[in-house]
């Protein structure tokens, strides 16, 4: 009997993918053990060392609660090699860190070495920081204790992703990107009860492509300083994409070249500077009960924000407010797209203060003072379909 030669090929195939497959690393067979008091630190990093020296697979945790504890000076306390998946079994697979290691700061569970890393997942697991801080407290609060920390000064870290977590009680970041981060993905990731920020994105130069999407923020007991999210000090960062998130505080990004933010839905803020080539589109963004702008982008080279819900209960709030040329800093916002935008609020509907170059049209602006709906100081070449001041 004759096979034709492609079910002959995917029998051959069948085979070889049969006997080739990614090694896995179970952490209890180099000796952790599960609800007990037990440090687990040692034998997690044996399991993920064996997975580096083979050239990458599967390190498995298990469900139950393993601890992590300090480790000499060294930060991270977990290092992840490159080519390896760390993977549990959902929320019942808990990494926790003894609460010992919330006496002093600078200790990160999860991150990479020295020289970086590459093709990493991180997958279906529970990560607590043991935090027992309930708000900031400069000077007391271990404010540099994260979750997942990335950088690297002289390594790359590239095609990381972090998804389907959820991330607690760390009196620092849950997620944090630095230097040397190249096509990072943190995709359906909840967090709570986080002391500084939720995720947290920086940069430098030849940091690149990230994507943060499906996240939310819980309810908890923690009082944040930051926000759900956060980029800063990006220092040449381009390429992040923030889109179907839902953040019970704000989203502030600044100093990226090439910024999308869209589709979220925000209980707090927007605020960011310094982003060129920056589109805000499609998000609910309801302020606090307070006063000042809900949406504030300065110094923008670039701007469309379009199609955005906009909203606050507070009657001396605005909705939103780009601007420029201040006595820091002499660069006017640019080229500003503003449109298809609900306003309701009861301050100054839009508020351009130091733009060049703009077009306000198609907006429903609903403000407390009708001359209020949309503000113009210190414009050029900035047109509007609406009476403005």
């Amino acid at each position: 009997m004759r096979f034709p030669a492609v079910v002959l090929f995917c029998l051959m195939m069948s085979v070889v993918s049969g006997t080739v497959q990614a090694a896995r690393f179970n952490i209890e067979d180099y000796g952790a053990t599960a609800g007990d008091q037990t440090d687990d630190t040692a034998a997690i990093s044996k399991a993920l060392q064996a997975c580096g020296a083979a050239g990458g697979g599967t390190v498995h945790v298990p469900a139950g609660v393993w601890l992590v504890s300090r480790q000499g000076s060294e930060s991270p306390i977990l290092e992840l090699p490159s080519n390896t998946t760390l993977s549990g079994e959902g929320t019942a697979s808990i990494l926790k860190f003894d609460p010992a290691v919330n006496q002093t700061n600078f200790w990160r569970m999860l991150g990479n070495g020295a020289d970086g890393c590459r093709n990493v997942v991180v997958r279906d697991l529970h990560l607590d920081g043991s935090n027992t801080f309930r708000s900031y407290e400069p000077g007391k609060t271990p404010e540099h204790n994260h979750g997942i920390f990335l950088h690297s000064e002289k390594g790359v870290i590239e095609n990381i992703t972090i998804r389907d977590c959820l991330i607690e009680n760390f009196s620092g970041d849950g997620v944090g990107l630095s230097l040397g981060c190249r096509h990072i993905t943190v995709r359906d990731v909840a967090l709570r009860n986080f002391v500084r920020q939720g995720i947290q994105m920086a940069g430098g130069n030849g940091a690149r492509d990230y994507l943060v999407t499906g996240c939310q923020d819980l309810a908890g007991e923690v009082q944040p300083g930051g926000s759900t999210i956060h980029v800063e000090h990006a220092r040449g960062l381009k390429n992040v994409i923030i889109s179907g998130n839902r953040c019970r505080h704000s989203i502030l990004a600044g100093g990226v070249d090439g910024i999308t933010i869209q589709d979220n839905v925000i209980n707090g803020r927007l605020v960011g500077n310094g982003n060129s080539n920056f589109l805000v589109q499609g998000n609910v963004i309801r302020g606090h009960d307070a006063a000042g702008f809900v949406v504030q982008l300065g110094f923008a080279d670039g701007l469309i924000l379009k199609d955005n819900i906009v909203s606050s209960s507070h009657a001396e709030a605005g909705g939103l407010y780009v601007w420029g040329t201040s006595r820091y800093n002499p660069a006017p916002s640019r080229d500003v797209l503003i449109s298809g935008n609900l306003v309701r609020v009861g301050g100054r509907g839009i508020l351009l203060n130091g733009v060049d170059g703009g077009r306000v049209h198609d907006n429903r602006i609903r403000t407390g003072d009708m001359q209020q709906q949309v503000v113009l100081q210190r414009t050029e070449d900035v047109e509007t379909d609406a009476a403005a001041e």
